[in-house]
């Protein structure tokens, strides 16, 4: 009985960086059934939550793929000059370096 009460008042009562800490855990298979529940019920409930979930499964998504292209060498493309040099600029003008 105590078992269904934390569940249950884990699931009502569960914040969205609560929520974001246990959906970070759960890639590591950390979480007891009753916090996977709360988990789930808060994502399907919470927008900002569904939002955060699916743009962490794009980047794991991505960093699959990453790794994969790694495994494969000449698969991936380089990274043009001219974003390389854009990414340069960028960082100067934020560390406020002039030279270059």
């Amino acid at each position: 009985m105590k078992r269904l009460v934390r569940a249950t008042w884990l699931v009502l009562t569960l914040r969205c960086e609560e929520a974001d800490r246990l959906r970070s855990a759960r890639s590591a298979d950390e979480l007891t059934p009753s916090e996977r529940l709360a988990e789930r019920v808060h994502s399907a409930l919470c927008t900002s939550c569904r939002r955060a979930r699916r743009q962490i499964e794009m980047i794991d998504e991505a960093m699959r793929d990453l790794r994969r292209a790694a495994d494969e060498p000449g698969e991936v493309a380089p990274m043009p000059r001219e974003a390389r040099d854009r990414i340069d600029r960028t960082l100067r003008a934020r560390r406020g370096d002039s030279s270059g």
